[in-house]
């Protein structure tokens, strides 16, 4: 019976994820060496180790860069400004008119 996965160029198994890339970082030999022992305690090779770090990392720096977390003062402040907005001032309507005007910036 033939494996599932077939077999790229050394005999490595081809990724089943479509569009994956290869980076090899560089790593001192003391961080090689810790990798090295935390994946083995994981069961995992140090390939897989890092990836799942670095993608458990990559979220949590999306999560905290593209949401905001308030507290209850502030949800109630923000809460107030949506339902209640404030009118415009001259210098917002100004702000406004150039955001939708072509804008040349000469040097």
């Amino acid at each position: 019976m033939k494996s599932a996965k077939s077999t790229g160029r050394r005999g490595r198994p081809h990724s089943e994820e479509a569009g994956t890339v290869r980076i090899s970082p560089r790593f001192p030999s003391s961080t090689a060496a810790l990798l090295e022992k935390a994946s083995a305690f994981r069961g995992l090779t140090v390939t897989g180790f890092v990836l799942e770090a670095a993608r458990v990392a990559a979220e949590r720096v999306i999560a905290e860069e593209t949401r905001w977390q308030l507290d209850e003062a502030e949800t109630r402040t923000l809460l107030g400004l949506l339902s209640n907005p404030p009118k415009p001032s001259a210098a917002a309507r100004k702000a406004a008119a150039l955001a939708d005007a072509d804008v040349t910036i000469r040097s």
